[in-house]
């Protein structure tokens, strides 16, 4: 499963609010490359342990298309990613304008 969500906010912006999701999950880094967009990192919740994959890209104008993905066999990853996203909007300004689409009917 993998969400789409375009943002109406430069691609620094959502970068700096995926960090601050890191940092507030308490999420450990495992592979990123800001300069192309993408941050994965791990967070534990109990015994479980998840590893989310942002993957941000400017769209022109000031729009990024924001994608989240988890790895791994886990459960309820659409509401996890549903999460991810909430997290994402609420770290950027209020009232801000999304698109949302589903990357397949089948993920």
């Amino acid at each position: 499963m993998t969400g789409y969500r375009v943002y109406l906010q430069p691609c620094e912006y959502v970068l700096n609010a995926i960090h601050d999701i890191k940092e507030m999950q308490n999420g450990k880094g495992v592979l990123s490359d800001v300069g192309s967009g993408m941050i994965n990192f791990t967070v534990r919740m109990y015994h479980l342990k998840y590893e989310y994959q942002f993957y941000v890209t400017d769209i022109g104008k000031n729009r990024s298309k924001v994608e989240i993905s988890i790895a791994g066999d886990v459960r309820s990853k659409d509401e996890k990613i549903l999460r991810e996203y909430a997290l994402l909007d609420s770290m950027l300004i209020a009232n801000t304008q999304i698109d949302l689409m589903k990357a397949k009917p089948d993920d």
